[in-house]
């Protein structure tokens, strides 16, 4: 097929362009394989449709595209270790989220300004009630098979997540002229649950529905998860020395090794606990960022965000590349289909 030429006829030449634009990003042979069939479809789709369901389209084929670039299909490894995955970050998250709606109530009591301490909590209560609300939604959803809603609920958890740590530097007083936003409080507080909202959302939905079985045992996972997340403590209330990290990172390390090597015989279910496990490492890690970095002596407060986020991509290609180079062989049993 002649990509160059490859749009759709039933839209202005703007859409047109926006497709063809859409096709660029997936890989060559696929454009070249699906790129008619894929065009078809969007003509169909969008035949009457306004610019806003048309660009709605159009931006789908180009998602579309960036999971067959990356892998994050239903065919490719990633994409079956995230439809793992994303069931278990959403346990993660609800476990550390519940202590915080279970004391909500007292929290809303204890809020109110007193003469001691004359500032109203109550903002800052509300707004921490968000990320679990929604993290009960999302998995109220994934019980319910609604896949489309679970990954958009956990998009949203991620923004209360953020949102609950504006409100705090708007009530503590933090976030003044002229003062840097404390955005170490931002890592402690939206950090991990930010790192495990994007492991649900990057989950393909076609994928969740025809790997994740209809059957008591498969929410055994979970369900285990769940309370060993309500076990362990938040890891921003930690006293973290030095020993507790080399600790940690000694036992951790191996075992995340072990996870992976798992996916070459298929087992995607070791692995993608480890996967989930690895937000939390890197929050255990965060005073030590700037051991490796000059961004903290250069930029100072934000410095410790770029050392997170610089941490965040490396974890994320060495992963990617662990994920690519473990893939399970061909005679591997796979074990996600549903019985």
């Amino acid at each position: 097929m002649n990509t160059g030429t490859t749009g759709t006829t039933s839209t202005t030449g703007t859409t047109s362009r926006g497709l063809r634009l859409a096709l660029r990003v997936y890989p060559a042979a696929y454009r070249a394989e699906c790129g008619e069939e894929i065009t078809a479809v969007h003509t169909d789709a969008t035949a009457g449709a306004g610019r806003l369901a048309t660009a709605r389209e159009t931006a789908g084929v180009a998602a579309y595209g960036l999971r067959v670039r990356t892998g994050l299909t239903a065919s490719g490894t990633a994409g079956r270790l995230l439809a793992t995955t994303a069931p278990l970050a959403a346990a993660m998250a609800l476990g550390q989220q519940l202590p915080v709606l279970w004391h909500l109530p007292q929290s809303w009591q204890t809020a109110l300004p007193t003469a001691e301490s004359p500032t109203n909590l109550r903002p800052e209560v509300v707004a921490s009630a968000f990320p679990g609300a929604l993290w009960l939604l999302v998995v109220a959803a994934l019980l319910l098979r609604r896949w489309t809603t679970a990954r958009t609920l956990a998009a949203l958890a991620a923004l209360a997540a953020i949102a609950q740590w504006f409100v705090q530097e708007q009530v503590t007083g933090t976030l003044m002229p002229g003062m840097p936003p404390d955005y170490l409080l931002l890592i402690m507080s939206a950090g991990e649950g930010v790192l495990w909202s994007l492991l649900v959302f990057a989950a393909p939905g076609d994928l969740l529905d025809s790997t994740i079985a209809r059957r008591p045992r498969a929410a055994v996972p979970p369900a285990l998860i769940l309370g060993a997340s309500l076990l362990l403590p938040d890891v921003g209330r930690l006293a973290i020395t030095p020993a507790t990290v080399v600790a940690v990172f000694g036992a951790g390390i191996p075992l995340a090794l072990l996870s992976l090597a798992s996916l070459h015989r298929g087992r995607l279910l070791p692995a993608a606990a480890g996967l989930v496990a690895l937000p939390l490492a890197l929050n255990l890690g965060l005073p030590y960022y700037a051991f490796f970095s000059w961004y903290s002596d250069q930029f100072g407060n934000l410095g410790l965000l770029a050392d997170y986020l610089l941490a965040v991509t490396l974890v994320t290609l060495l992963t990617a590349a662990a994920v690519r180079v473990l893939r399970p062989t061909p005679e591997a049993p796979s074990l996600l289909v549903a019985e």
